[in-house]
């Protein structure tokens, strides 16, 4: 008997998945649909069963005190894993093996061909208009094609060049119009205060209805701009454990924790959920070898490195919009949970396996640690407590945008996540040998104004989250 030692583990993800039922195939794992991931220690998987217990009371010199158990359900499969943040430049495009894992976790369409429209015929330009609080990005040109793209539809723009404000251009937008001479987005960001974008370059024009995008030659995006969705992308995940092959059929990623240890590098924490978990005897190493190969060439990311900038959207009290403050972490963590939910069916008789599941609430939620600093200056977080205590009466949702660096602004590998409208708390004080403190806050969608402190948060809008990786 062979024990199965961690050291030897794999782990895959794979869209090669049955697209109704979510069922992992067992033949045709290809480059194009199967990811090997690098994993740290500590990866998990498993399946619990619900069960239904009889039992019975009675009175008596002898009464029957036995019970009946009966398996009635299984619970959904849970897993768990953490990955380095590596942003990989592949010369064509910036890549990440972890790429897989946040277009899962923000969007429905897998990363491939299909999914990437190029825009065909000859582009002759691109202008960009701010009204009513909707930024309008319109392609021009003639005899325009777009196979497989349809108003409405979800997309992040790619192939805009714009000396200070691509980052604006190329990103997540809403399909408006379609023509043979215009192409009309309506982006999830507009610029603040519906600044002007003039001397817009249209190169070749991609849009992608993947959440991830590599949008640029020196970048990659990926938003919740497609993400409000009752479901997610389907996947599979398979983990070899030395010989043993474990499948989990119809998965959904649920979460992804940041964590900022300043001695450690920059990872993620990844959690989903499956309807089933099996040993395959079908599936081996040798089937699989045609997935992606893992990239142990891409560069780790140092967290104490990394840099925070916050600045007010609106005023708050005497602190007017635009106020910017530098915090120095000394720890930290964001939190991207779409909170899912599985239904299971309850027939007697039979053990009942979980059909599907729904999303929740997108919940963006975060902390910020540093030391109080007392003083004024924008490297002071005494002076972000005290701009905050004394609006404490009367700002009911203050906003701000929250820009979090990891690996370094002045880098050129790195990740950068924007969140354009945070709400946040009144920091908390932990008083020990260096007092610190913490600085808690919530992602939200928000309508733009063109005009100063008119910013208000909205329900409905999914501009919550931006991230961009970035390689030399």
């Amino acid at each position: 008997m062979a024990l199965n030692l961690v050291r030897n583990s794999r782990v895959f993800f794979t869209t090669n998945v049955d697209s109704t039922t979510g069922v992992v195939g067992t033949t045709g794992f290809t480059s194009a649909n199967t990811q090997e991931i690098q994993v740290l220690d500590g990866f998990t998987f498993s399946q619990n069963t619900t069960a239904d217990t009889v039992t019975i009371s009675e009175a008596g010199v002898a009464p029957v005190r036995g019970q009946r158990s009966f398996n009635t359900a299984l619970a959904p499969v849970d897993f768990s894993m953490s990955t380095y943040i590596r942003p990989f430049n592949a010369t064509t495009a910036i890549t990440a093996e972890e790429a897989v894992l946040w277009n899962a976790l923000l969007g429905a369409n897998a990363i491939s061909t299909a999914n990437t429209i190029s825009v065909g015929g000859t582009v002759s330009g691109a202008t960009y208009a701010f009204a009513a609080g909707e930024g309008t990005v319109t392609i021009s040109g003639t005899s325009l094609t777009y196979a497989g793209l349809s108003v409405g539809d979800s997309v992040v723009i790619s192939g805009l060049s714009h000396a200070t404000d691509g980052t604006i251009l190329n990103n997540a937008a809403k399909v408006a119009s379609l023509s043979s001479t215009a192409i009309t987005l309506e982006l999830a960001t507009p610029k603040a205060a519906g600044a002007a974008i003039t001397s817009i370059t249209a190169g070749t024009v991609k849009l992608y209805k993947s959440a991830w995008a590599p949008v640029a030659s020196t970048y990659s995006v990926v938003t919740t701009g497609g993400s409000n969705l009752n479901q997610l992308q389907k996947f599979g995940m398979i983990f070899i454990v030395d010989s043993v092959v474990y499948v989990v059929d119809n998965c959904a990623m649920n979460q992804a924790v940041i964590d900022f240890g300043l001695d450690a590098i920059a990872m993620a924490a990844w959690t989903g959920q499956g309807t089933q978990l099996k040993q395959s005897t079908v599936i081996t190493a040798s089937t699989l070898s045609g997935a992606a190969a893992k990239n142990t060439a891409a560069q780790f990311i140092t967290n104490k490195l990394s840099t925070v900038s916050m600045s007010l959207v609106n005023s708050l009290g005497s602190a007017a919009a635009g106020t910017s403050y530098a915090v120095a972490l000394t720890g930290g963590s964001i939190t991207i949970n779409n909170n899912i939910a599985y239904i299971t069916p309850a027939n007697l008789g039979t053990v009942n396996i979980p059909t599907t599941y729904y999303t929740g609430t997108r919940a963006i939620t975060g902390t910020l640690n540093a030391y109080l600093k007392t003083g004024s200056g924008v490297n002071s977080t005494g002076q972000l407590l005290a701009d905050m205590l004394a609006a404490a009466n009367s700002a009911i949702e203050p906003m701000a945008a929250l820009s979090i660096t990891i690996g370094g602004a002045t880098n050129a590998t790195k990740v950068v996540l924007e969140m354009p409208s945070v709400t946040f708390s009144i920091p908390t004080v932990d008083v020990q040998q260096v007092v610190s403190t913490a600085i808690n806050f919530t992602a939200e969608g928000y309508t733009p104004s063109a005009t100063t402190d008119a910013n208000t948060f909205a329900l409905d809008e999914v501009n919550d989250l931006t991230v961009r990786y970035y390689a030399a």
